[in-house]
């Protein structure tokens, strides 16, 4: 058996010890000749939607954009689920009707923010008509602060623009 050389050794241990920085990343997968909706959470954040004077209302934003190709839909549905620390979770299922190249979409999660620990917003989208794209989605994970009472909680569309 022949011994392993200084230069060998040196690479392997190298290798070894760079695989130890490697972090988690959260990204989309995208691949050029995928046909899936590109889906991308830009943010979520808490915050004072209704003016209880509690931050307990959620604020969330997303981006929902049509991958190059001959498609042919009218019907996009997009899931959105806010999953509490305790596994409770709050949801919502919107029809957008037309048709886009890109839409970015403000949720308004009001009075949602009641336990303390790390929330999880996903969604997930997907066309609906004669030639359409596929399935897209995307998660986060924060951790609002939660304090007092907060009511009754609701969803709303704040804001959306459509391209």
């Amino acid at each position: 058996m022949k011994a392993i050389s200084k230069r060998i050794l040196t690479i392997i241990l190298a290798m070894m010890v760079l695989s130890l920085f490697v972090g988690e990343v959260q990204a989309t997968n995208y691949n050029e000749n995928d046909d899936s909706l590109i889906v991308s959470i830009e943010s979520a954040d808490y915050l004072d939607l209704d003016g209880d004077q509690l931050e307990d209302d959620i604020l969330t934003e997303f981006t929902i954009t049509v991958p190059q190709g001959d498609w042919d839909f009218r019907y996009t549905y997009i899931y959105c689920e806010l999953v509490l620390p305790s596994g409770y979770y709050f949801n919502c299922l919107i029809l957008m009707i037309g048709t886009y190249n890109s839409v970015t979409l403000t949720l308004g999660w009001y009075n949602t923010a009641i336990e303390s620990g790390w929330y999880t917003f996903s969604l997930w989208a997907w066309g609906y008509g004669h030639v359409a794209p596929g399935l897209g989605s995307d998660s986060i994970v924060f951790d609002p602060p939660t304090e007092g009472d907060p009511g009754l909680p609701f969803i709303e569309i704040i804001q959306m623009v459509a391209e």
